[in-house]
């Protein structure tokens, strides 16, 4: 039985450009001049800074008061996607869309705080 050389090409394309699509943006937590900082002393769970292109988040915050980290992450990174939405927005969007999540884009989620 002969096999199929284009199908076996199409797998490889379609691989890399999912591979291409989620990790490789990133270098040293830095994603078209955005930092992903943890910053344990701040006030709220997370903040961002558009002008200094910073996303700092507060993990003993969370670990305190029993919040789930996945949550902010996910808040903040819809901040940074759509700059124009409001808090009301992006909050009702991170309650529709964070059951939806998988556990890929999680892992991607959490290494951009992961500690170097």
């Amino acid at each position: 039985m002969k096999k199929n050389p284009r199908a076996k090409t199409a797998r490889a394309t379609s691989r890399s450009k999912a591979s291409a699509a989620v990790g490789h943006p990133w270098a040293n937590g830095v994603a078209n001049g955005w930092r992903w900082i943890v910053d344990d002393r701040m006030r709220d769970y997370g903040e961002i800074n558009y002008s200094r292109r910073v996303i700092r988040i507060n993990r003993a915050m969370h670990k305190r008061d029993g919040e789930l980290l996945i949550d902010t992450l996910f808040h903040e990174e819809l901040h940074r996607m759509f700059p124009v939405l409001g808090e009301r927005a992006i909050c009702a969007m991170t309650r529709l869309l964070l059951p939806t999540l998988s556990q890929r884009y999680r892992r991607w989620l959490y290494a951009r705080i992961r500690i170097r």
